[in-house]
């Protein structure tokens, strides 16, 4: 085949290339800083003591009002492991605890640990938010910010809503594409 062939055939394809349709899409990532501190004799996991445990879920916008729902996050409490490997007798251990976010660190799991929510925030780009009327939920009821909740079984979920519009609030119905997010700092602890 000649060349005078070879380019006009080579301009149809490309040009049956572009007329095929253009999408486009918009990816995000976003970061947290962890904020994990250590327990003495306790460690916090995710469902059946795997670390690391999962910090994050996915929020399920509804509209452009701002009201949004959560995936759920499950925590549960554990006792550490003594240093030497063995299990903690009543939470306690001679010769120290293991140290370290390890699995070799979890040791039995505390049923009736206190859960308590230190901090809430809702994030909307550089929005004034702090009338919006954001929840986290433990197990389906409203937490309320450094006050215990005492679990009734060993893993607990988490989750988060906005059920009210933002319109209120911000003054105005949020963009398309605008990214929300809430950080929530959750301590847990047993008496020992």
């Amino acid at each position: 085949m000649n060349a005078k062939i070879l380019i006009p055939l080579a301009l149809i394809t490309l040009s049956g290339a572009a007329i095929a349709g253009d999408a486009t899409t918009t990816l995000h990532w976003k970061g947290v800083v962890p904020t994990v501190i250590p327990g003495d004799g306790v460690i916090i996991t995710g469902p059946s003591g795997h670390l690391p445990y999962v910090d994050s879920a996915g929020l399920s916008v509804k509209d452009t009002t701002g009201v949004f729902s959560s995936d759920q996050i499950s925590l549960e409490l554990h006792y550490r492991n003594c240093a030497d490997g063995s299990s903690a007798t009543a939470g306690v251990c001679e010769g120290g605890f293991m140290e370290g976010e390890v699995a070799e660190a979890v040791g039995d799991i505390i049923q009736d640990a206190d859960w308590t929510m230190t901090s809430l925030d809702t994030v909307i780009g550089t929005l004034d938010t702090t009338g919006i009327g954001t929840v986290v939920k433990m197990e389906g009821t409203k937490m309320d910010k450094s006050v215990p909740v005492t679990a009734s079984t060993g893993t607990v979920s988490f989750t988060t809503e906005n059920t009210e519009s933002v319109v209120n609030s911000l003054g105005a119905e949020l963009n398309p594409g605008q990214n929300i997010e809430v950080h929530t700092v959750i301590n847990s602890s047993k008496a020992i």
